[in-house]
């Protein structure tokens, strides 16, 4: 039978030496698991902000859509006033002084 010395066996590790191995471990995936974290709210708040830009822009594009509708239609009306016969006269009359055949003008002074 083999006598015990005390010395432990040279295959197997001390208990000391297992524990601290086991402790190394968990702070590792600690560190892993807060830098996981970190990370996550990290992007949380780039999301929020690039959401909130893109929330701003949308309105300003949305107000410039709106500009851009009315200045439409303004353009619609006038081209339909332009596009009239009386518009036209109206024009020749103010602007070049025309007058009608067989028409008399009268001048107020």
């Amino acid at each position: 039978m083999a006598r015990s010395t005390g010395y432990p066996h040279p295959h197997r590790h001390p208990v000391h030496h297992v524990a601290g191995h086991q402790l190394v471990v968990r702070i590792m995936l600690g560190l892993l698991f807060v830098l996981a974290v970190a990370s996550a709210v990290a992007i949380y708040f780039q999301q929020e902000d690039q959401f909130a830009r893109m929330t701003a822009r949308r309105t300003e594009l949305l107000q410039a859509q709106a500009i851009a509708e009315h200045r439409h239609e303004d353009l619609l009306a006038l081209k339909n006033q332009v596009d009239s016969d009386a518009y036209i006269e109206r024009i020749a009359r103010e602007k070049l002084g025309m007058v009608r055949p067989n028409e008399i003008l009268f001048d107020d002074p």
